[in-house]
């Protein structure tokens, strides 16, 4: 083989990884981003790979803090999955909407360890942190119709550490979790559910990819889409 051709064929073989290279960086890109800003009784991690599991081509992205979730939507997303309230407050128009039952929307719960919980006598609430201190605590105020003192929390089973270490009276979260809850512990938790309901998880589009990733949030299998509390989507 002349040098020539050894030449030419080193240009080409080059070409050819870079076409490759090219290929695959704009089929990353072309992925849809889903930013998804909810709790539920998994780690975030194992959350996050379930979900992308069931969305072939959709990059998931699943947070638990409110810094972290706003953070990632800066940095840019197609889509946000969190609850409705969450997304309204920060001006985001709701395009999929998640249901169970029927309904958009669910039951919360107050749980105590041992005896009721009043809502009127409890000083000291735990929460899931959806909106930062000031939000939270006009969520709880609103669904627990007092103002008790409000210890947030970013994980499920952060709230029953509280109540294991008596830091709180009481807690707050859905109903649905509350069954979840009981197979960790021994305390004899008990619910009392309030009147006000809050939505169900739904999606927001703020790219150019959000359709595609609507479009794979409302294909979910029903086990995915029973770990966030829904059955349909629509």
């Amino acid at each position: 083989m002349s040098e020539a051709e050894h030449d030419t064929r080193g240009l080409q073989a080059a070409l050819a990884a870079a076409v490759v290279m090219l290929g695959a960086r704009e089929a990353h890109a072309a992925k849809s981003r889903l930013l998804v800003f909810l709790h539920v009784a998994l780690k975030q991690r194992a959350f996050q790979n379930k979900l992308a599991a069931a969305m072939s081509g959709i990059e998931v992205t699943a947070v638990g803090r409110v810094a972290d979730f706003d953070r990632a939507l800066a940095a840019g997303q197609d889509a946000v999955l969190s609850l409705p309230e969450v997304l309204q407050a920060r001006g985001l128009g709701i395009k999929l909407q998640g249901y169970r039952g029927g309904k958009p929307d669910e039951v919360y719960a107050l749980v105590a360890a041992g005896s009721v919980p009043e809502p009127a006598r409890i000083k000291v609430v735990g929460a899931l942190d959806l909106f930062g201190r000031t939000g939270t605590n006009h969520f709880v105020s609103r669904l627990v119709g007092a103002s008790p003192r409000v210890e947030r929390v970013t994980k499920v089973e952060d709230l029953l550490a509280l109540l294991q270490m008596q830091r709180v009276d009481a807690i707050l979260l859905p109903v649905r979790l509350v069954a979840e809850l009981r197979t960790m512990s021994r305390l004899n938790l008990i619910q009392k559910e309030l009147g006000p309901r809050v939505g169900l998880p739904a999606a927001a589009i703020v790219g150019p990819g959000g359709q595609q990733a609507l479009a794979a949030v409302a294909r979910l299998p029903a086990a995915a889409s029973r770990i966030v509390g829904v059955d349909e989507w629509r």
